[in-house]
């Protein structure tokens, strides 16, 4: 990996670090306030989730538009500015109300951010080395979503929020600075710095064109919206695994096992071929895990087998993650990443609820014969998916 590619993975790893800081200090102090703070919380991610749907198309146009790199300097810029001014604010009332506008503009900032991040990739590393990256970016997220929760609790136990918001504010210049840091050498494509409503809207209609003109560009949204659908259905019956699978702790270590099995999933990744029929192999045979969750209670076995069932799918949906947003960049045409991305992204974020819908809505739901069903909705999926590959790419 050459070194732009190297200062770009450092940006991402350290403005990712500063992003769970974040979350997890804020949360956590508003969490603090009771009732109120329940309230307050549903606002705060509220907020965030309506902010990310609405603004992630334009976000895509807009990384399409301008020169990527700026956009995401702007970003980070905005949030260490962001969180170093609400570290001033000495009312804790009046802290309450900046956090929930300050997660608006953050999210504002995340929605023009996340395509223009994904989207600039190709243009700073070799399609060559592209799993590699994106490998490398998962490993390192990975290792950080494990142990930043464990900083941030000891930073906001010992110092406050306050003194949170200036490590994050810290966090995000530091990525700023290495973004800075990254010297293009070759000649980029003339980006339109032009901003009108009329031609943002043109812009986003223009890669709905494209993404429907492009077969397998289509394929991965389709894809992406029902595998997206499942997880959120099998996310939802994680916080019950203690009482469902009749062992206290065992939502705990399902987590850490998970983690474990998404870092060695990243490892391996880069060491495969990739191509679309290899990548929907990993979908399906992701899904045994997640069948095999259910099985310790339904037949009296070993909880172990459960424990491993999640490291499976870990691992190797981990593994269809990366090879998944590869197969985009690799194929997606420059002009038009920052539409799809944000259409990825926006298409995940809106089919997610209607998992999680069906599973609040039928209580019956709640049962380990649901992770049978889950895995086995992800093993048709992966199934059709590779038959319609073979045919038609």
């Amino acid at each position: 990996m050459n070194i732009n590619g190297m200062k770009l993975l450092s940006s991402r790893a350290v403005s990712k670090l500063g992003d769970v800081l974040y979350d997890y200090g804020n949360s956590t102090w508003i969490a603090s306030m009771g009732g109120l703070g329940q309230k307050i919380l549903g606002i705060y991610q509220i907020v965030e989730l309506l902010v990310s749907i609405v603004l992630n198309p334009f976000g895509g146009a807009l990384a399409d538009r301008f020169q990527r790199r700026k956009i995401l300097l702007i970003t980070d810029a905005i949030c260490a500015i962001m969180c170093f001014l609400l570290s001033f604010i000495g009312d804790d009332k009046v802290m309450v109300y900046g956090l929930i506008v300050a997660n608006a503009i953050l999210a504002v900032s995340n929605a023009f951010s996340s395509p223009a991040y994904k989207s600039y990739i190709p243009e700073i590393v070799d399609k060559a080395d592209i799993i590699t990256y994106n490998a490398n970016l998962e490993t390192i997220v990975q290792i950080i979503s494990v142990s930043s929760p464990v900083l941030g609790f000891l930073i906001f136990n010992n110092f406050g929020i306050r003194i949170t918001l200036i490590v994050d504010a810290i966090t995000f210049l530091i990525s700023f600075l290495f973004l800075y840091a990254i010297k293009v050498e070759r000649v980029q494509l003339t980006k339109q710095e032009k901003v009108a409503i009329k031609n943002i809207l043109a812009d986003i209609a223009d890669g709905f064109t494209y993404i429907k003109k492009e077969k397998e560009i289509m394929f991965f949204l389709i894809i992406a919206a029902l595998l997206n659908t499942f997880l959120a259905m099998f996310n939802y019956l994680l916080p019950f695994t203690n009482s469902l699978l009749k062992t206290s702790g065992a939502y705990a270590t399902i987590l850490s096992i998970s983690a474990i099995g998404s870092i060695i999933g990243a490892l391996i990744a880069r060491k495969i071929k990739s191509s679309i029929n290899s990548m929907l192999s990993m979908l399906v045979f992701s899904s045994l895990g997640v069948i095999v969750m259910g099985f310790p209670s339904l037949f009296e076995l070993p909880i172990w087998i459960s424990y491993s069932g999640s490291f499976l799918f870990n691992s190797l949906l981990t593994m269809f993650n990366i090879h998944f947003f590869s197969q985009v960049q690799i194929r997606v045409d420059e002009a038009y990443m920052g539409r799809v991305m944000s259409t990825i992204f926006t298409i995940a974020i809106m089919f997610m609820p209607i998992g999680t819908l069906f599973m609040t809505i039928f209580s019956f739901a709640l049962s380990n014969v649901s992770f049978i069903v889950i895995g086995c909705a992800i093993a048709i999926l992966g199934g059709l998916g590779f038959s319609y590959s073979k045919k038609q790419f």
